[in-house]
């Protein structure tokens, strides 16, 4: 009976732990690169935590600096956010795998793919 608590306790202290993405594991700089039909376009994001909230923001390889908005961690490793430049909102959603991710970038009507890796 003794083997038996000991062994639930741990699995309660330990199962948590693997629960999925946490704000943690997000925030910090990671790289990206989207792949279009006319180039590559590559850069970093950086994600903090401000007021309770994910926030952050991304610096393209040109060095222009967007704001990310609304900043979510859903179900299953889901990381969305969106930004807009020049009036446009584009949709990113990405699911990530320990240290790296991959998913697209939403540009209206059109999906690109996305992938990048955190920069430790």
């Amino acid at each position: 009976m003794k083997k038996l608590f000991i062994l639930l306790f741990v699995l309660g202290v330990s199962l948590p732990s693997f629960a999925g993405l946490k704000e943690k594991h997000v925030i910090g700089t990671w790289s990206y690169k989207v792949e279009t039909d006319q180039e590559t376009l590559a850069g970093t994001m950086k994600f903090v935590k401000e007021d309770g909230k994910l926030t952050g923001k991304i610096i393209s390889g040109e060095g222009e600096s967007l704001s990310l908005n609304n900043v979510e961690i859903r179900d299953n490793n889901v990381l969305y956010f969106e930004v807009t430049p020049d009036y446009n909102v584009l949709k990113i959603s990405v699911t990530i795998d320990s240290k790296k991710y991959e998913g697209t970038v939403d540009v209206g009507d059109m999906q690109v793919p996305v992938t990048g890796e955190k920069i430790e």
